[in-house]
Formats: structure tokens, C-alpha cells, sequence
């Protein structure tokens, strides 16, 4: 009787043994396995870094358009050479050349007039076009994969589907609207545009915000060019970058009048109610670009170093350093990230799948050559790797 006991009982304990070490083993295969998957979709960072030259009394730049893996490995993907007297007004802002897309990336080729896309996955070119004049603005939609285009006359949207028996990209081509526009941004849910436009007859520098609607092909300005019923030759709308909120249905800019230097600040518009709200205290000294953080937060760098021209800075913390800084639209709040060190000036934010991505020289704009690319994950800044060149355009993608 006991001897039965005894087996029975022995059996169940190999039993166990056996179901547990199988389990474990699954477990570590199933680590194994999505380790490897997430590994292949892991962020990357692709940038855009540019060298000046002088050959022969000929002036140019050189881009050279690459991606970063996490293991310190770069791809080359363009290398474009632009005479200085082309990109001649384009030193203050280059990185309206360049967009990083969902799959691919865009720039401009020499003339200022092509679009080249190329694939991240096999860096090889899959689209080229003339366009009819020259290009002023590149931006990609990383949610839908697609482009829009400012060029001197005509804003254009760049649509790709993949067909998977021939393994390609196909593109199509269409023109949203007629007019200057500057900085066009597509809504994440992929139906409207979000853009400066200059059509004020009395200045042509002076930005107005308007929306359009790619559904109903209807544009509707939400933000005037124009202050109150100061003379627009003097004080005008200046918007230096515009972004989406992740639900598509907040716009926010950063913005400014005419100033040396500039005292640029954060302006929210809802699409829905038409309703805007100038954070003008709180956000002042703003360095753009302003990005989407969330639903109801956008995410800037704030503070300029050296910056002690004029202006109240009763309201802004640490006016004489560059942080970066959340943005609530709901109440106007603002929530300093406080786990950077104090001694690294923060740049030009760029929210990733895990984490958000700065830099320590200025954001949008050259700032002489070489820089850091950094990142803030889990509560621990990362240097990631330094740029030699002067960084002109980065943003995180995924290679799936």
C-alpha cells in the first residue's frame, strides 16, 4: 500500500518537473523570439548632416542623408551636392529639404525642383519627379506614409501603396491648392493640412495658419496674419513650425512678430471650435520646432542662453537655459522635464516609441558644425552619438 503511494506520488513529482521545465523552455523561446522581433523594429534615428567646401573658388554644401542603428552601424542613403548660390535664404532653414517618412525618405535634388524618395530597407531610389517649379517645403506623415510638398506655387500631396507581389512602391501625385504656403503639415488621421500661407498683399512675409480640408477641399484660415490693428508692415505673424496633436484635432506653432532676436512663443488652435489661445506668457522663448507629445500636451525646448536683449522673464523658469518643456492646452500648465542635467542645453525634441529624442545645439536652425544627439528613457539620458557635420534634419524610424 505504501510502496503504491510512494510511486503514485513520484510520478506526479516527475510530472510536475517535466510540465515545469517545458513550460520554462517555452518561456525562454518566446523571450527569444520577441527580443528578435522587437529588435528588428527597434527606433532608429535617421539625419541629415551638412559640410560646407569651397573647391576652385566654387562654394557648396554637401548633405548626406543617413540612418543610425542602435549597434553604432550607419547606412548611407543620399549624398546631394547644392551650390551655395541655389540654397541662397535656404541657411536658416534647410531642414524644410528633407522629410522622414513612414518607409522612405525625401529630399530635393540639386535644381531644387526634383523629389527623390528613398526606401529605407533596400536604400536604393523608388521615386523621382520634376516639379514644375522649385520646391520650398518636404514633410512626411509617418502614421500614413505620405508627403506634402510646398512648392513656389502649388501644394502638393504624395500618396505610396505597396504591392506586394511585385515587391514595389507605387506613387501618386496630386495637387491640394494653389498659393505660398510654408511648412504643411498632415493631420495624422491623413484629412487635412495644417500650413502657412503668404498672401498678404501689403506684406508677403507675414504667415497666416490655415486649414485645409482634403475631404470637402475646403481652407479656412484659423490664425490671422495680422496683430489687432497694428500696421502689418511692422508687427505680422512669423510661424516657424507647426505640429498636430495626436488625435488630430489640435495645431499648435510656434510663432513670433519681428524681432532681433526673437521672443517666439507657443499658439494652440482646435480645429473643431475654431477657438485659439496664445500662450504667450508661459511659452515664451521657445526654440522651435513645437512637437506632439500627446492628446493635450506638445512637447518644446524653452530659454536661450545668452538671450538678455529685452522682455519680462518674470514668467519663465530659467530663461538663460535651454529645456525641455510640456505644454498642457488644457490649462496652460507647464511641466519641466527635470531628469536632464542642468549642464546640457536641450534642443529640438522628437518623441519616439520609447522615449524622447533632443539635441544640444538649436534646434531648426545652423548652428555651426557638429553637435549630440541624445535620449531620455526610463528617468536616464543617453548620449547616442555625436554629428560632425551641422545637423540640418533627424527624426526616429522604424525599419520593419
Amino acid at each position: 500500500m505504501n510502496l503504491t503511494i510512494w510511486k503514485k506520488g513520484n510520478v506526479k513529482i516527475k510530472t510536475f518537473l517535466n510540465v515545469s521545465i517545458s513550460l520554462i523552455i517555452a518561456g525562454i523561446i518566446c523571450f527569444v523570439i520577441i527580443s528578435h522581433l522587437i529588435g528588428n523594429i527597434s527606433e532608429k534615428v535617421g539625419y541629415v548632416e551638412r559640410f560646407d567646401k569651397t573647391e576652385n573658388g566654387d562654394f557648396f554644401a554637401l548633405f548626406y542623408g543617413k540612418i543610425r542603428h542602435s549597434s553604432g552601424k550607419e547606412d548611407l542613403l543620399f549624398k546631394i551636392k547644392m551650390s551655395r548660390n541655389k540654397i541662397k535664404g535656404l541657411d536658416y532653414f534647410p531642414v524644410r529639404l528633407f522629410a522622414w517618412g513612414k518607409n522612405q525618405v525625401a529630399y530635393c535634388g540639386e535644381d531644387l525642383k526634383e523629389l527623390i524618395l528613398v526606401d529605407y530597407k533596400t536604400k536604393k531610389e523608388v521615386y523621382r519627379n520634376q516639379m514644375p517649379e522649385m520646391i520650398k517645403y518636404i514633410s512626411a506623415n509617418k502614421q500614413t506614409g505620405e508627403f506634402v510638398i510646398a512648392t513656389e506655387k502649388r501644394l502638393y500631396l504624395l500618396k505610396s501603396e505597396y504591392v506586394p507581389k511585385n515587391k514595389i512602391y507605387t506613387f501618386s501625385l496630386k495637387q491640394v491648392a494653389r498659393g505660398s504656403f510654408c511648412l504643411p503639415v498632415l493631420s495624422p488621421n491623413g484629412k487635412y493640412i495644417a500650413c502657412g500661407e503668404m498672401d498678404n498683399k501689403e506684406n508677403d512675409a507675414a504667415t497666416s495658419l490655415v486649414l485645409i480640408d482634403l475631404n470637402k477641399n475646403i481652407k479656412k484660415k484659423l490664425l490671422y496674419e495680422r496683430f489687432g490693428d497694428l500696421p502689418i508692415n511692422n508687427v505680422y505673424r512669423i510661424i516657424y513650425s507647426i505640429a498636430w496633436s495626436t488625435d488630430s484635432r489640435y495645431i499648435a506653432i510656434s510663432t513670433s512678430t519681428p524681432a532681433d532676436p526673437s521672443y517666439i512663443w507657443v499658439s494652440v488652435a482646435d480645429v473643431l471650435t475654431g477657438n485659439v489661445t496664445e500662450f504667450t506668457k508661459n511659452t515664451g522663448l521657445c526654440s522651435p520646432p513645437v512637437n506632439s507629445f500627446s492628446e493635450d500636451k506638445f512637447i518644446f525646448s524653452q530659454g536661450s542662453p545668452g538671450y538678455k536683449e529685452f522682455g519680462d522673464y518674470s514668467n519663465i523658469r530659467d530663461p538663460f537655459r535651454a529645456k525641455l518643456v510640456l505644454l498642457n492646452i488644457k490649462n496652460g500648465s507647464l511641466e519641466y522635464i527635470s531628469e536632464i542635467q542642468k549642464n546640457i542645453n536641450t534642443y529640438w525634441p522628437v518623441v519616439g516609441l520609447n522615449g524622447i529624442y533632443f539635441t544640444d545645439k538649436g534646434g531648426y536652425f545652423s548652428s555651426g558644425k557638429g553637435c549630440s544627439i541624445y535620449k531620455l528613457k526610463s528617468k536616464r539620458v543617453l548620449q547616442l552619438f555625436k554629428v560632425r557635420g551641422n545637423l540640418v534634419s533627424y527624426d526616429t524610424i522604424r525599419i520593419h
